[in-house]
């Protein structure tokens, strides 16, 4: 009997699904992102469907799928990727955390309040990924880039993190739950798609995402107040199968790295200005879309600020180090760590 994970495989691979069926030239395969998400529908798709082929002078044809339009959840891409069931796959890195917990160390909750700082630590951090990936899985890390900011929005109001104590709040990593559950929150793990009837029917009291995802995903309608503090970014790593890798024409692989470091740049450079447009659209304050709510902004104070950076250190980094390990520690340390003059224990 076929497992869930075989059906949805028979589906990527299925002809109806591809862009193009030329027997001359088999389409390599790519899984990419949320497809309802801005990510997805004005960088990932363009790049694989229009500016890849263009560029090679359409010598490489791409099938691209939103991992959640064949039923994935996202920490399979990792899985069909080493299987060699596709070719290329994007994944945020903290679905595929339970695996190993390297993945979550360029995105720890709370530790980077900027997008230029976070690419600081996704920089330094770089080089132990793409030795884990490779020798683990067999996967040749391609890029890293940050959705917007993860903020942090609530159905009452609430003045800063101390006034989630008792509260129910939906995060998407294991590390926003350690930190988050250091406020006296009650957290829980639920998929993007049922947050909005989760809120809706007060089966949560707040939610933590990106705020332009918000805005996409209309929680302005069920949420009435945002706190505009970074609490993380849901870091997402693009690779390739290395075998499939090795049968790409030189010129092609140079075209490919070309395009995804353009890639990789821009979505970089959008994670401020998505921020940014998520906040004003989700608060109707200077919005250029066509839908805008009405949500009140919370601007934290420099004592908030300081009140998280010591949460971070006493139990967000703690916790992760003490599930990583001794070896994950001295990496960190000698990466992460030197960057941001924070040395970790195991």
């Amino acid at each position: 009997m076929w497992t869930k994970l075989t059906i949805i495989v028979a589906l990527l691979l299925s002809p109806h699904l591809h862009a193009e069926e030329e027997p001359a030239a088999e389409p390599l395969k790519a899984i990419g992102s949320w497809s309802m998400l801005s990510q997805f529908k004005d960088y990932e798709k363009p790049f694989w469907t229009e500016q890849l082929p263009k560029q090679s002078q359409g010598r490489i044809k791409v099938s691209l799928n939103a991992f959640n339009d064949v039923g994935l959840k996202g920490s399979e891409v990792l899985r069909l990727m080493k299987l060699g069931m596709t070719d290329f796959g994007t994944t945020i890195l903290a679905y595929i955390s339970e695996q190993d917990p390297r993945a979550e160390a360029v995105d720890l909750a709370g530790l980077t309040i900027n997008a230029e700082m976070e690419r600081n630590v996704v920089n330094s951090y770089r080089p132990v990924l793409e030795q884990y990936f490779e020798q683990k899985h067999g996967i040749k890390v391609l890029a890293m880039w940050p959705y917007s900011a993860q903020l942090l929005m609530c159905n009452s109001p609430v003045k800063n993190l101390e006034g989630l104590k008792g509260k129910k709040v939906r995060v998407s990593m294991r590390t926003t739950s350690d930190l988050i559950e250091a406020y006296g929150a009650i957290t829980l793990s639920i998929p993007f798609d049922q947050v909005y009837n989760k809120m809706k029917d007060k089966q949560l009291d707040c939610l933590i995402t990106s705020a332009l995802a918000a805005h996409t995903a209309h929680f302005y309608q069920v949420a009435t107040h945002i706190y505009n503090l970074p609490l993380g970014w849901s870091v997402v790593m693009l690779g390739v199968n290395q075998a499939s890798w090795a049968k790409i024409e030189e010129r092609d692989q140079k075209s490919i790295e070309t395009g995804i470091k353009k890639l990789a740049d821009d979505l970089w450079q959008a994670a401020d200005t998505q921020t940014a447009l998520g906040i004003a659209c989700n608060t109707g304050k200077n919005c250029s879309l066509a839908e805008q709510g009405s949500m009140t902004l919370i601007t934290p104070s420099a004592n908030d600020e300081a009140r998280l950076a010591k949460t971070v250190k006493q139990v967000v980094l703690k916790r992760w180090a003490e599930r990583c390990g001794k070896e994950c520690v001295n990496e960190w340390n000698k990466s992460i760590g030197k960057l941001l003059n924070i040395s970790l224990v195991e």
